[in-house]
């Protein structure tokens, strides 16, 4: 059973979750730049910015990307089959 203090940090950690625009826009990217070749130097400086320092978003969002895409091509493999 959990004490009340690990159900506030429990609490605590999901409102920190994406709560601040620079870690939407590097989670978001991330997802991008797995579909598509995104280019750093097309980025506006802000955005580089808020993606450099925010690069765990960045790489989680990557991946995620890469999962997403491989669950299409296991369904497309599938609906062929």
């Amino acid at each position: 059973m959990k004490s009340t203090w690990q159900k506030l940090r429990e609490y605590a950690l999901c409102r920190e979750f994406l709560s601040e625009p620079s870690e939407v826009h590097a989670l978001w990217f991330g997802f991008y730049s797995s579909f598509f070749r995104l280019r750093r130097a097309s980025m506006s400086q802000e955005l580089r910015e808020q993606v450099e320092s925010e690069y765990h978003y960045f790489t989680a969002g990557f991946f995620l990307g890469r999962i997403v895409q491989a669950v299409l091509v296991l369904l497309g493999l599938r609906l062929m089959l």
